[in-house]
């Protein structure tokens, strides 16, 4: 095998992949990136056997061949070469990369033991604009649980019916919810659970000028095409908990207000509870057309007076900090409804000028 491409394809190609390669898996094939030469184009590809990526970078070809890479030395020489035509070459297994009069040789990995990507057979397929699904992803994914004891948390519910497309995501603390309008669906449904990391990956690669993204699946896996990007994903196994019948249908108090102004005094209020006796909770006091955040830790004290308009009783209520905050970062809307019932029922955050987003959070007890 040998190639002459720039330096600038190779670190495209390396960097589309680097994420999937393998750094627990006992099989050390699993820890380098496949570079296969053919159709006057190098094809990348990596995997950890839960998610793979392809990526296509141009290049002139000189002799078709495949060749594994180690994966993070070979990222690391890559970043260090300099700005020119680069010669890549595979003799038995060694890696040899050329510029100007200098060389470098690596120890490759059998490419007959790094495992496919498969094509999946007889998939469903649907498209959709890369912005509406970026910003879906950007909507919800905070919402995925950290611990990875309860696997179905680990991801995000995507659902398909008809022209409608829905991401769900939950911790169980939190819940985080957008549908958006897609077309040419015809009458086909889909619903699995994807992994996070399958959909920080996509989020991480979509670019605004991919615009069109193109998603299939069959049986348990999924695919997403877009731009020269190619990435399969497993689905998680799992029932993934009815949130239909966890989103309230009515409330007792219903709060306008500003999301800037209650971020800031959210955040503010936050600097305050991250001491121990405090844990990142503030606590929240409807009233009067006025929404008040008192705060005392042994840091100090703050209380921060937001106007509203509000319908319904008052309400005092505790939040985890950091829930909100995460929340009113990613809405799009300058006003927001919040609806609350009581210091015992979740609090449902539903963007004003759009119906499509629902962001529900449990409130702290507190004595």
């Amino acid at each position: 095998m040998k190639i002459f491409c720039s330096k600038d394809g190779l670190l495209s190609g390396v960097n589309a992949v680097q994420r999937a390669v393998s750094n627990k898996n006992p099989l050390p094939v699993l820890q380098g990136i496949l570079i296969q030469a053919e159709n006057q184009s190098l094809q990348f590809a990596a995997t950890d056997l839960e998610m793979g990526i392809r990526c296509d970078v141009p290049a002139q070809i000189i002799e078709e061949g495949t060749m594994v890479v180690p994966a993070k030395l070979f990222t690391e020489v890559v970043r260090k070469l300099p700005d020119t035509t680069i010669t890549l070459e595979e003799r038995n297994q060694k890696i040899i990369i050329s510029y100007y009069q200098s060389e470098i040789v690596l120890n490759g990995y059998d490419p007959e033991e790094f495992p496919l990507l498969p094509d999946l057979i007889e998939p469903l397929s649907f498209t959709l604009p890369t912005v509406i699904f970026k910003n879906m992803i950007r909507q919800t994914i905070f919402s995925c649980a950290a611990e990875e004891n309860r696997p179905v948390f680990n991801g995000i519910l995507l659902q398909i019916e008809g022209s409608n497309i829905r991401l769900v995501a939950t911790d169980t603390h939190r819940l985080a919810y957008v549908i958006s309008e897609i077309t040419n669906t015809g009458d086909s449904r889909f619903s699995g659970i994807i992994p996070s990391k399958t959909l920080s990956e996509i989020y991480r690669l979509l670019r605004d000028e991919d615009e069109v993204l193109t998603i299939s699946h069959s049986n348990n896996q999924v695919v997403f095409q877009f731009g020269t990007i190619f990435l399969i994903s497993r689905l998680i196994e799992g029932q993934f908990p009815n949130y239909k019948q966890v989103i309230p249908q009515a409330c007792e108090t219903k709060v306008y207000l500003s999301v800037r102004e209650f971020l800031d005094a959210v955040e503010r209020a936050s600097l305050l509870s991250r001491d121990k006796s405090s844990a990142n909770i503030v606590r929240i006091n409807v009233v009067d057309n006025e929404l008040r955040i008192d705060q005392t830790s042994e840091l100090g004290k703050i209380s921060e007076q937001i106007g509203i308009e509000m319908d319904g009783k008052e309400v005092r209520i505790a939040f985890n900090a950091k829930f909100l905050i995460d929340a009113l970062k990613v809405i799009d809307s300058e006003q927001i409804l919040f609806e609350l019932s009581g210091p015992f029922s979740p609090g449902v955050m539903r963007p004003i000028d759009n119906p499509n987003y629902i962001y529900l959070v449990l409130p702290v007890r507190t004595s």
